[in-house]
């Protein structure tokens, strides 16, 4: 009825934009649906086998070969950690046999006749992988190795993981030993429901407490652990996890997410390497966090510093180096000391004259080329009217060293003349001392 009255009203006119509108749907209808297929796209994973499980839920939200057998490694010891704390005491004080401390790597270091509680094999348990604690917490708890095993099997039954089997408390390589990451989801949901699993699991490290015994009042030791998980350092949420390496099972893992309230499982066996083991669990939580609107906004890059450059001064824009002239006092009659330094572009020549004449400035040519020889310095000391003088100075570079002589007495001085010879060598002068930048009064005692 509604229709043929929608129908009725349908003005003729408005059929063209109808038909239209219909075109543009059906023709950008599969685009959209192309767009929203590739964001929640499955990642493709190098591992054998894996699932992506929602534990409060229980839904699957990625599965590959999810039931396919598989050795499960050193994943193995939640099950035996799940069991161990639902049979033993955590603060009681567990033994080591000699066959426990004879496990194969990897081990925390246990020797026989040492003892430990059930909460510090734990965590060398789950941190570092140790199969000395593993057979330690199977003996106390299963009574022996093989008693423990049907502890396990019982228990990963009652679980829902019927695809499952185990041999030993560890998961080194047997071939009645195997699971599947489907049950090993189940087995670490059920694991994560225990407070203290659950703080072992998404510890870094830790430092276990072992006695010898031995002597009156029992000698200890510590043994650091460190998780071997990745993901805590390096994936935002993570809550714990465990790994798995031997030969035949290659790189797995076992662990939960957290993020926004959303909490995720991912069970990953046989895959080739470790690197393509991390690679696969953040492929598969970051799909799985992104099909609720949970993904990470992909990083910034921060914008390169501006750096100031530093510009090197060029030497020949530097100002040319002037002679400096220093004069000791007139009491102590010494001849002044002239010191040339390199660059010197014009020189001037100053003679004393007696008293009530004024100097004459005699202007000296420079020479067009920078000075290259070190600076000359000259003193002559006399209490006698000073006399004519000829200093022979020699440049190592050869060339002529213009030199600024000034001769300054308290008895009228006679012209000082000074010679550059460039084949001779430098001539000592006799009782030349350091020159003194500050004069001296008339008392000063001279000192060293």
């Amino acid at each position: 009825m509604s229709l043929k009255l929608l129908l009725s009203r349908l003005h003729p006119g408005w059929l063209p934009f109808w038909l239209a509108g219909i075109a543009l749907c059906l023709s950008t209808g599969p685009v959209l649906a192309q767009e929203v297929g590739d964001f929640f796209s499955a990642p493709v994973i190098a591992a054998r086998s894996a699932v992506l499980m929602n534990p409060v839920t229980g839904e699957i939200l990625f599965a590959k070969e999810p039931r396919l057998r598989l050795p499960p490694a050193s994943t193995t010891k939640v099950l035996t950690a799940l069991v161990v704390l639902e049979r033993l005491n955590l603060n009681a004080r567990v033994l080591v046999s000699p066959q426990a401390a004879s496990a194969p790597p990897s081990r925390i270091g246990l020797r026989a006749g040492e003892a430990a509680l059930t909460q510090d094999l734990l965590y060398g348990l789950m941190l570092k992988s140790g199969n000395d604690a593993a057979e330690t917490l199977a003996e106390a708890a299963g009574g022996s190795v093989p008693g423990f095993a049907e502890l396990m099997n019982a228990k990963s039954w009652q679980i829902g993981a019927r695809d499952s089997h185990f041999a030993n408390p560890h998961g080194l390589p047997n071939e009645d030993h195997y699971s599947t990451a489907y049950d090993l989801a189940l087995i670490f949901r059920q694991a994560m429901v225990h407070p203290l699993f659950a703080e072992i699991v998404r510890t870094r490290s830790a430092a276990l407490r072992i006695e010898s015994g031995q002597g009156l009042y029992g000698d200890w030791r510590m043994i650091p652990v460190v998780s071997h998980n990745r993901l805590l350092a390096s994936y935002e949420g993570s809550r714990g996890g465990k790994t798995g390496f031997t030969i035949k099972a290659r790189r797995c893992f076992v662990g939960e997410v957290d993020r926004g309230g959303v909490r995720l499982i991912v069970a990953i066996l046989n895959s080739p390497n470790s690197s393509t083991l991390w690679q696969d669990a953040r492929s598969l939580l970051d799909y799985g966090f992104a099909r609720y609107g949970l993904a990470l906004p992909p990083p910034v890059r921060p914008e390169p510093a501006l750096i100031m450059a530093q510009r090197t001064p060029d030497i020949s824009e530097a100002e040319p180096l002037t002679a400096v002239r220093y004069s000791l006092s007139a009491s102590r009659q010494e001849a002044p000391v002239v010191s040339a330094k390199r660059k010197v572009r014009q020189t001037t020549t100053v003679v004393a004259a007696k008293p009530g004449s004024k100097p004459k400035l005699t202007p000296v040519m420079a020479t067009k080329k920078p000075l290259l020889g070190n600076p000359v310095k000259i003193a002559a000391k006399s209490g006698k009217p000073a006399s004519v003088k000829s200093v022979n100075v020699a440049a190592r570079s050869g060339k002529a060293v213009p030199v600024n002589v000034v001769a300054r007495s308290s008895k009228p001085a006679q012209t000082v003349a000074a010679k550059v010879d460039t084949k001779r060598t430098v001539t000592k002068v006799a009782r030349a001392e350091p020159v003194s930048l500050l004069p001296r009064s008339k008392n000063a005692k001279r000192g060293g």
